[in-house]
């Protein structure tokens, strides 16, 4: 590998040490780089389109001899991507507003509309109805489970007392989902930009101002990468509003942008425990995060309100 990485690329190999199945950290004359295989070489294109942004916050791997972004070495392909560290004490939420900023800007200098068809459309609410649907089954069933049981668990009194807020929620949901067909009747077409959809704390290197790991970056609608986001946001116990204001002042959403993430978001997520005080504490969460979720809308909705687009037939 020592001779291939040197016949590639202008390095001078010193040690080579195995990190995992597909990374290896390269210890070289120049510096230290880790070099990763990739499952899909393809992976090179999105790295060549975010060169071309000059977005200099995130860790593009470098470029070979050859100008590739990803080699083959024995039926393999790798790149190779300069090493760098964060503080290990940097609080998550410094992280995750660096993070914030830096999705904003990706999201916005990389973002085209492109005309879609209805068939995309189609597929795209058929998901999120059949997600809403199963939710509902699951929580009638339980409904029904409970109502035919002579003995109640502290769990079920507490999943009755609230089941209603669940349903509520479905229908929100659905409510989103009808929005959003609403409006992609009359416009449509969709945005679709760079997107990062590899979030974890430690890819956020403040430090130096970059954002690592790019192998899963993909051409999609950004509010997949918004979701994860609001996920993240929710579980660290950081300000989900104000991480979002950050975002909408580079790059804000079109209305039914907002609908498609929230439709997503006021879907109930509740997993059965078998254990009575875990079961009560998975529905006491599942509660809090849509009473979050409530609050975002609210807040969501008003921020950098814009006219209706034309229509499609306009």
């Amino acid at each position: 590998m020592k001779q291939f990485i040197e016949a590639k690329y202008n390095l001078h190999v010193e040690s080579i040490i195995k990190l995992t199945v597909k990374a290896y950290k390269i210890y070289c004359v120049e510096g230290i780089y880790i070099l990763k295989y990739h499952d899909n070489p393809s992976e090179a294109i999105m790295f060549s389109r975010l060169n071309m942004l000059n977005l200099d916050l995130f860790l593009i791997p470098i470029q070979s001899k050859y100008d590739n972004y990803i080699e083959n070495y024995e039926n393999l392909y790798f790149s190779i991507t300069p090493f760098i560290q964060d503080e290990a004490q940097l609080h998550q939420d410094i992280r995750l507003h660096f993070y914030v900023k830096a999705l904003a800007y990706l999201h916005h200098s990389s973002s085209y509309e492109v005309k879609v068809s209805d068939g995309f459309f189609d597929e795209s609410l058929n998901y999120l109805e059949q997600q809403i649907q199963t939710v509902k089954k699951e929580l009638q069933s339980r409904m029904e489970r409970v109502e035919r049981s002579d003995y109640h668990t502290p769990s079920d009194w507490y999943f009755l007392m609230n089941y209603d807020h669940f349903m509520k929620s479905l229908l929100e949901a659905g409510r989103r989902v009808d929005n959003l067909e609403d409006e992609w009747k009359r416009l449509g077409a969709i945005r679709l930009s760079l997107t990062y959809q590899n979030f974890a704390y430690e890819h956020v290197i403040v430090k130096h101002q970059k954002i690592i790991s790019l192998d899963k970056m993909a051409i999609a609608p950004s509010i997949y990468d918004l979701k994860s986001l609001f996920e993240v946001a929710y579980s660290s116990r950081i300000d989900i509003a104000s991480l979002m204001k950050e975002y909408f002042a580079i790059h804000p959403l079109e209305n039914y942008e907002k609908e498609w993430l929230l439709a997503f978001l006021f879907i109930p997520k509740i997993e059965r425990k078998a254990n009575d005080i875990e079961d009560i504490e998975s529905i006491f969460q599942s509660l809090a995060y849509l009473h979050t979720v409530e609050e975002f809308a609210t807040s969501l909705m008003k921020m950098n309100k814009v006219a209706p687009k034309e229509t499609k037939e306009n």
